[in-house]
């Protein structure tokens, strides 16, 4: 593959940009906040750091303070990162069609007609912002076909920490995975089984995407 280095000016550039949005997505989340909001509401406590939107969306915060470290040191990451980053971009991507497709109208989104700040960094620019980000500066190496499953361990153990959770506290994180709105345990188990289709895609394209890439030496 043919490496182009990039002038330091706008690595530093890409570091700034990174920690900026790393920050407006920590204030958009609020972690500060979540036991001084109403016992009652969707995002009281716990509950707020049990959608999969906020973990996906630390994990992305995580992925951009790295690779910002990783620039201003002028540090080279292991091949680790660039799986951190594809999950970030596959679990990002996963959260931001779900929300357009599945939660418009729901305690997520109570009144889509009124802009609500968070839910725009949280669902729609952040999915953007890396996926554009991930497609600019790819990692210098690919993810294979086969590597890319290792991208599902984390959803397949929220899964299984959030029906845990939910059979001690009865409070599940979207309405779609709620037997008595859906329709009972069969109709959980078809939106279960249609996204996990839509992530076992969205991986194979992941790692398709990134097989065809150059490496432009972005230190990750």
């Amino acid at each position: 593959m043919k490496e182009t280095e990039l002038p330091q000016d706008i690595k530093w550039l890409n570091a700034v940009v990174l920690m900026i949005m790393a920050w407006f997505t920590i204030v958009a989340i609020e972690p500060w906040s979540a036991w001084q909001t109403d016992p009652q509401s969707h995002g009281y406590g716990w509950n707020r750091f049990s959608y999969f939107t906020i973990q996906s969306n630390l994990i992305a915060t995580t992925t951009y303070l790295i690779a910002a470290v990783a620039i201003l040191r002028k540090k080279h990451l292991g091949n680790w990162f660039r799986y951190l980053r594809a999950a970030a971009v596959l679990y990002m991507i996963v959260t931001g069609i779900v929300f357009a497709v599945l939660l418009r109208d729901t305690a997520v989104d109570v009144d889509p007609t009124h802009f609500n700040w968070s839910n725009f960094i949280l669902h729609e620019f952040g999915p953007f912002f890396i996926t554009i980000w991930w497609l600019l500066w790819p990692s210098k190496k690919p993810i294979t076909a086969i590597n890319s499953f290792y991208l599902l361990i984390f959803p397949l153990l929220w899964v299984i920490y959030t029906f845990t959770r939910a059979s001690i506290t009865g409070w599940y994180p979207y309405p779609f995975l709620d037997p008595d709105v859906v329709g009972g345990v069969a109709g959980v188990s078809c939106y279960v089984l249609a996204i996990t289709i839509f992530f076992l895609f969205l991986c194979q394209l992941l790692a398709w995407i990134s097989c065809a890439r150059e490496n432009n030496n972005t230190l990750y």
